[in-house]
């Protein structure tokens, strides 16, 4: 059937619909090829819906976004789990650019699963992220060609590691009402610029609303060089990195609503240069390091109207940069801050850095016994502070260590 579809900018158009899982549905079962062919379908027939049922969905590959479809759950009781990850050492030497997997146990992987390949002298984006399409032998062929060289000798791998939901070279995509369930005590640690719970890679106008990941090994929200990314009502809860990662080079994020708790790192991290966004209404509570941390070129963001709470680190923390990686035009607005520092935070807001143009306003900080509740260190350059209410009151509630003039 088909129904009027989300849509961008206000443009609508009849879409089709597409039903998978069980009950009354067009695609019966309960794997990420069953929702996968759906996505597919309704993207070739020029975007569309997919419509999940209750259920749980083993999910042996990332669900892979395209252009113009919408996937929506039935909330909590739509749970995407990732399968327990399985693991094979790459024998002799892989090149740059070729395809080809050699591996000790070639028998355990089929044909669709979705893998990381990398080794010790390979981090970051230097690891390969792709789906297993043949095999001759000993040797594998995935759907990407090598981000690098891996060679046995550097401890090369493959692992069944993968984002849940995957958005990479996509644009005006969406995902709604489900659980991403990462399986953390059968899965490796997934790195964060390769992927997390829900990923997005070089996409444009991708919107999250009411996704919850729980349980993942590594980051729950990420996203690197992405434009006009939208997250509304989305949790990350119980994952071993930072609950939200705002990654390298994107512009204009907008995140209202969102609650990190009890992760392993932050609960927001802007990575570099991360530009021009509004963060509000979010909830960051119990995560292992800060609330929020902004750093290298991350500029011209509004933080308001937060709640960060019970963190390890301190509640908002800008990191220590030269004048030319400075986080420079960030305001702090409206926010509650509420004994941060459980673990080695210094203060509720650590402002440094030769940083310019922050502006703090209007928040309520309640501090831990000394600890500042706002701490400006030596390097700091301009910056506009009023209206904030710190308590309890005393000479170290507010501590600027830069010299006097």
């Amino acid at each position: 059937m088909t129904e009027l579809c989300f849509t961008q900018k206000g443009i609508s158009m009849e879409k089709i619909r597409i039903k998978v899982g069980k009950g009354n549905v067009d695609i019966k079962g309960f794997t990420n090829q069953h929702i996968q062919c759906a996505v597919d379908r309704a993207a070739y027939l020029g975007g569309g819906i997919v419509e999940l049922s209750e259920g749980v969905f083993k999910m042996a590959d990332s669900l892979h976004l395209r252009n113009g479809v919408l996937v929506i759950g039935k909330g909590e009781k739509t749970i995407l789990k990732k399968a327990p990850m399985k693991q094979a050492k790459i024998l002799g030497y892989l090149g740059y650019g070729h395809n080809d997997l050699v591996v000790d146990k070639p028998d355990i992987f089929s044909v669709g699963d979705g893998v990381i390949v990398g080794d010790d002298k390979s981090v970051g984006f230097y690891q390969t992220v792709g789906t297993l399409t043949g095999r001759e032998g000993k040797t594998w062929f995935y759907n990407q060609l090598h981000a690098h060289d891996y060679g046995e000798s550097d401890n090369a791998f493959v692992k069944t590691l993968f984002p849940v939901i995957s958005a990479v070279n996509i644009h005006d995509a969406r995902v709604e009402n489900l659980v991403i369930d990462g399986n953390l005590e059968k899965n490796g640690l997934m790195n964060g610029c390769r992927g997390a719970g829900f990923y997005a890679f070089r996409a444009n106008r991708v919107a999250v609303r009411n996704v919850k990941v729980t349980n993942y090994n590594g980051e729950a929200f990420g996203f690197q060089t992405c434009d006009d990314m939208r997250m509304e009502y989305c949790v990350a809860e119980k994952c071993t990195g930072n609950g939200f990662h705002p990654g390298s080079g994107s512009n204009r994020f907008y995140l209202d609503n969102c609650i990190a708790r009890n992760c392993g790192a932050c609960g927001l991290f802007y990575c570099l240069r991360v530009r021009d966004s509004v963060l509000q209404n979010c909830i960051f509570e119990n995560n292992e390091s800060h609330g929020v941390s902004i750093g290298e070129r991350d500029i011209r963001h509004i933080n308001r109207n937060l709640t960060i709470r019970g963190n390890g680190g301190a509640g908002i923390y800008i990191r220590n940069c030269s004048h030319e990686l400075a986080a420079h035009g960030n305001i702090i607005e409206n926010c509650k801050l509420d004994c941060n520092c459980r673990k080695d935070g210094e203060a509720e807001i650590v402002l440094q850095g030769e940083t310019d143009g922050i502006r703090v306003l209007g928040n309520r900080i309640r501090r831990r016994k000394g600890k500042p509740g706002i701490l400006v260190k030596e390097n700091m350059h301009y910056f506009e502070q009023r209206n904030n209410i710190i308590s309890p009151a005393g000479n170290d509630a507010y501590i600027d260590l830069r010299k006097k003039k």
